[in-house]
């Protein structure tokens, strides 16, 4: 079943979309990466009957700033911000209003796409600090991250679940981008898309720069999982369930479909 859709907010910057959205706990606002602030900001509007409004700067810093995610009780967001002084792409930590931003993870090759795990307590993140992407997660209150994955693979696109200890990310283990989910401890891991050899999910020359374009997404649930990757030389939008059954299409155009999220 290919689903329609309708847009939330329409971009205002010519040549230039608007990305990487999350909603808060309460449904009430939207974080999304935009143009419309002189050049990659994050900016937050209000949520209702399916159309965003009211959009603000959310921060008043001057670093590009990109996928920015509520944590579990709203109070707080994880992003990540680029420097175009420095070229580092570091995770930051900041109040719900952008206020009182700090470093919360660096490194010199960059981590990228924080989530929150569902205690509120530590974060998963990206980094491609060895060789390669990997997957981490660090604590709010410790100053070491953990390694999950040491496969020779590129490990991206993380997401945690909401209700459960788990995560969510791609790999392009064997040549091909899959889907896999993990504990929160990087065990159990597991291919979720096994049954997808003739689709072929290489990276079409989405090689290291194509990584960003990539997500994954949990439910509130738990029970499935959105993800969007290279197919047929666009990104479309997959779902499958968290038992690996049921995998679908849902997109399937000519344009780029990116950036999936489960609302709360």
């Amino acid at each position: 079943m290919i689903y329609k859709s309708k847009p939330l907010v329409k971009r205002t910057v010519r040549g230039r979309g608007e990305y990487n959205d999350a909603s808060s706990p309460d449904g009430n606002n939207v974080i999304f990466n935009t143009y419309r602030f002189s050049g990659w900001k994050l900016g937050m509007g209000k949520l209702e009957n399916g159309v965003v409004s009211d959009v603000q700067k959310w921060t008043d810093r001057s670093i590009y700033e990109y996928e920015a995610r509520y944590s579990p009780d709203g109070s707080r967001v994880a992003y990540q911000e680029f420097n175009w002084g420095t070229r580092d792409v570091d995770i930051f930590i900041a109040d719900k209003n952008g206020k009182n931003a700090g470093h919360f993870v660096k490194s010199a090759d960059g981590d990228r796409t924080p989530h929150w795990t569902s205690d509120g307590k530590s974060i998963v993140f990206t980094s491609g600090r060895e060789n390669g992407y990997s997957i981490y997660i660090k604590s709010i209150t410790r100053r070491e991250a953990k390694k999950l994955t040491t496969e020779s693979s590129n490990d991206f696109a993380t997401s945690t679940s909401k209700n459960t200890n788990k995560i969510a990310y791609l790999s392009d283990a064997g040549g091909e981008i899959n889907l896999y989910t993990m504990n929160i401890d990087g065990s159990n891991k597991r291919k979720l898309t096994a049954n997808l050899d003739s689709v072929k999910f290489t990276m079409n020359g989405y090689e290291d720069s194509g990584y960003w374009a990539m997500k994954t997404s949990c439910p509130p649930d738990g029970k499935q999982i959105v993800f969007n990757i290279p197919y047929k030389r666009d990104m479309g939008l997959f779902i499958v369930k968290s038992d690996s059954r049921g995998l679908k299409q849902i997109t399937d155009n000519s344009d780029t479909d990116m950036s999936p999220f489960w609302t709360y």
